[in-house]
């Protein structure tokens, strides 16, 4: 029973920590000017932070035919596997 209160006592310490840093120390880091000027250009560019993939972004068809186009041009400057 000793045990098993001193489990509950750790797991409500670790649920106020968590807490603590996301309601008190994420809110304050967000409005650091280095942080605001990330976010701000994120919402220029049309980058939802909600999005599960990069690939989401509607701009990343053309980033991808950029990065395609460089491997073409120069293969031994990137990655090669020999199987």
């Amino acid at each position: 029973m000793k045990s098993q209160l001193f489990g509950l006592k750790i797991l409500f310490c670790i649920m106020l920590v968590i807490a603590g840093v996301w309601m008190i120390i994420l809110p304050l880091v967000s409005d650091l000017p280095t942080v605001r000027k990330r976010i701000e250009n994120n919402r220029t560019a049309g980058i939802n932070p909600t999005a599960v993939f990069y690939t989401d972004h509607p701009g990343m068809v053309d980033i991808e035919r950029n990065i395609q186009a460089r491997v073409d041009s120069s293969p031994e400057s990137f990655w090669t596997f020999n199987f």
